[in-house]
């Protein structure tokens, strides 16, 4: 067999560490690609690829994971209400009323929790629209919907009077009142007195004979002119699956930037004028804080001749406080009934005093709700109370840079191929898997910590993939040593062993070593005479049918031919896949084949051909096994005193007139390890090359099956 382990082994790595750098760019370069193709989602910019929208779904999916997972103020508010009320219920939603001492706790511990980003949870309150509020109405003989906008006039003034800063209405009342100009007119009078009520307006796509326009229209004309403000109300939905992930800041058209309701609100409780704001907006950012803006597209209209894409909405990624209810709620009809509802004055006072007012509904009535990663019914006044608490705390979600997506994709995926090909891929399952739990942790990590948010499912899927190519490679690899070893040793061990060498690399097999193990030496007696006489092609089919019918009887015992040589077999047991009891198989494969050989030789004498008698020697000790040659050139074989010795016990048979002689070392290993064995001793010889003389044992049967020499010996089983 020839052999260049080195080079072998210098192939075989600088060829994995190419699969390995082929597999890391298959994987990593469409997990850029897709990456980027998530930033120009979120940048309004058209996504066009294969799979692109199941890969945003996906991107989707882990986002709203990670926002469950992380620590919401909701969990803090909860918190501070079961520890205030030794309560062992713990829940997320505001106590209705708060005295100082614990609203002063629940700010400061805000104030800390996550860095103090949701330290303006408690300045916002929403009125809602409830359907405790609704039933109300019906009691009291009020249809609704819609609202008589005498009840807003009323609720402005008693939220005036309890010290509101800001009311804003997330109510759109584009139409007059059904019951009249007086209804509006109680309501106009209420936000003329007050100078706090903003209101809700939307952007439409209109028409024209000059093309296609944007403009926003606000509420009924007595009430717009008498608001401190407009600000509009549609909610950003995601075109992925129609959630609410974002929400608008303001939409830019023509010169002009279009507010949300939000954003107008935040910035009149902090005093700006629309001017000022105008301003920030242009600059891109809010009371002295960059807006990591993300941009989103609605509608399609087409003009005359031209293409119109749709209006382009900034808006930011929300950072929830929590699941519905986390804001302090507010039912309508308790502040329009205080008394029945167990409401003084003074708390009104304290409840809305220097407050930012939301009034909204959350009754299923009007179907004011949308789902959201933290709740499947979320009401739209509390998007609005979610983003005017992100502008006031300036603490925002930011999309993580796009170098930064690359560079943890990269990571990972050049991870995952190393731990296949170092620890192949069995062993690498658990890692890689626990990898792919450290991607999502990072996420929440980095959601929780430092507000970026990661999309995660294109590593992901490159990790999968990254694992996949390398393990088909692996296996394809394995296949194809497995080939290379059956061809190359199928010849000389026995299938058993052949399928134990293939687990093992080819290093581990040929490498030289020391080891114990058990050699034999065969050769035909009256061969010679058989060369001489019959021509070559007919001495070559003798030949291999005797190889052959010994060879199958050295398999069954697990041994391997090492060489033949002329008509001699050299043959190991114990080599090159060690097992303990070498010496007590190679002792029974001897008998077996002497046995075979009594049956061979009556059928060559029946062919006409001359007696022919084998003899074996065997030894058994330490010798060195694995490549022995040049480098360019070398044998896969044995050497060592230990194959000497084996080598001179074979001639010696003609001397103690035997058929199997063994030394002692393999005849007390054979017994050792449960050989019944049938040998006589015949004493000491001294073998050419060595100076100590051996004990040899001649073997006549094994496993009660006895050569016919036996029956005119006397038979021993143990050393005499």
């Amino acid at each position: 067999m020839t052999l260049d382990l080195a080079a072998r082994r210098r192939q075989e790595r600088v060829r994995n560490f190419c699969v390995f750098g082929i597999i890391t760019l298959l994987c990593v370069l469409p997990g850029w690609w897709y990456q980027e193709q998530v930033h120009r989602f979120y940048m309004a910019q058209p996504v066009r690829a294969p799979l692109v929208w199941q890969m945003l779904k996906l991107d989707a999916f882990f986002y709203d994971v990670a926002l469950h997972m992380r620590g919401l103020a909701s969990d803090a508010i909860a918190d501070a209400v079961a520890s205030s009320t030794r309560g062992s219920v713990r829940s997320h939603v505001l106590p209705l009323v708060m005295d100082e001492t614990f609203e002063r706790g629940l700010r400061a511990q805000l104030q800390k929790f996550a860095g103090g980003i949701y330290r303006h949870l408690l300045d916002i309150v929403i009125v809602a629209i409830d359907d405790q509020t609704v039933d109300s109405l019906h009691r009291a003989g009020i249809p609704y919907p819609p609202m008589p906008r005498a009840i807003y006039g009323e609720l402005v003034r008693r939220l005036h009077k309890a010290g509101a800063k800001v009311i804003a209405f997330d109510i759109y009342m584009d139409m007059p009142s059904p019951l009249g100009e007086g209804d509006d007119g109680k309501f106009a009078s209420a936000l003329k007195e007050t100078k706090k009520g903003l209101l809700a307006c939307r952007l439409f796509v209109e028409r024209t004979s000059g093309g296609v326009v944007i403009r926003y229209k606000g509420p009924h004309e007595p009430l717009e002119e008498q608001a401190e403000g407009l600000g509009l109300i549609e909610m950003t939905e995601d075109s992925r699956d129609d959630f609410v992930r974002m929400a608008t800041v303001a939409v830019p058209h023509q010169g002009e930037r279009f507010p949300s309701l939000a954003t107008v609100a935040a910035a009149r409780w902090l005093g700006l004028s629309e001017g000022q704001l105008q301003k920030q907006l242009a600059d891109g950012q809010f009371n002295g804080h960059a807006l990591p803006l993300v941009k989103h597209r609605v509608g399609e209209v087409k003009g005359k001749g031209e293409r119109f894409e749709g209006l382009e909405y900034w808006a930011l990624l929300l950072n929830f406080a929590g699941p519905e209810k986390t804001f302090r709620h507010v039912s309508l009809e308790a502040v329009l009934f205080p008394k029945e509802n167990n409401l003084t004055d003074e708390d009104l006072r304290h409840l809305f005093n220097g407050k930012l007012v939301f009034v909204g509904s959350t009754s299923e009535v009007d179907k004011d709700i949308f789902p959201t990663p933290t709740s499947t019914g979320f009401p739209g006044v509390e998007i609005h109370a979610t983003l005017a608490q992100m502008l006031l705390s300036g603490n925002f979600l930011r999309l993580a840079p796009l170098n930064t997506a690359r560079l943890a994709l990269l990571l990972f995926v050049g991870l995952t191929a190393a731990l296949v090909f170092w620890l192949r891929p069995l062993r690498a399952v658990v890692p890689v898997f626990l990898l792919g739990i450290a991607c999502l942790y990072g996420s929440v990590f980095l959601l929780d910590r430092w507000l970026l948010v990661m999309p995660v499912a294109q590593t992901l899927m490159a990790t999968a993939l990254a694992f996949v190519l390398s393990t088909a490679y692996l296996q394809f690899a394995v296949e194809r040593h497995a080939h290379h070893i059956r061809r190359r040793f199928g010849r000389f061990v026995a299938p058993s062993v052949l399928e134990t060498m293939v687990v093992a690399s080819e290093g581990e097999l040929t490498h030289p070593r020391r080891v114990e193990a058990t050699a034999m030496f065969t050769d035909l007696r009256g061969f010679t005479t058989i060369s001489e006489e019959r021509p070559p092609e007919e001495v070559a089919a003798i030949l291999n049918e005797y190889f052959e019918v010994m060879t199958e009887i050295i398999d069954r015992h697990q041994g391997t031919v090492s060489k033949f040589s002329g008509d001699g077999i050299m043959a190991l047991f114990g080599l090159p896949v060690p097992y303990p009891d070498h010496a007590a198989r190679a002792a029974d494969c001897a008998v077996e084949m002497q046995r075979a050989m009594d049956e061979l030789r009556h059928r060559f004498l029946e062919r006409g051909l001359p007696e022919l008698f084998m003899r074996i020697g065997i030894h058994t000790g330490e010798m060195v096994f694995g490549a022995i040659g040049a480098q360019r050139q070398s044998d896969l074989t044995a050497i060592g005193d230990t194959v000497n010795v084996a080598a001179r016990l074979e001639p010696m048979n003609k001397e103690f007139g035997s058929r199997i002689l063994i030394s002692e070392t393999t005849y007390e290993q054979a017994i050792a390890y449960g050989a019944n064995l049938s040998a006589q001793a015949v004493g000491e010889v001294t073998v050419r090359g060595r100076t100590r003389p051996i004990r040899v044992f001649k073997v006549l049967g094994a496993e009660g099956k006895f050569l016919p020499e036996a029956a005119t010996m006397t038979v021993q089983s143990q050393t005499p």
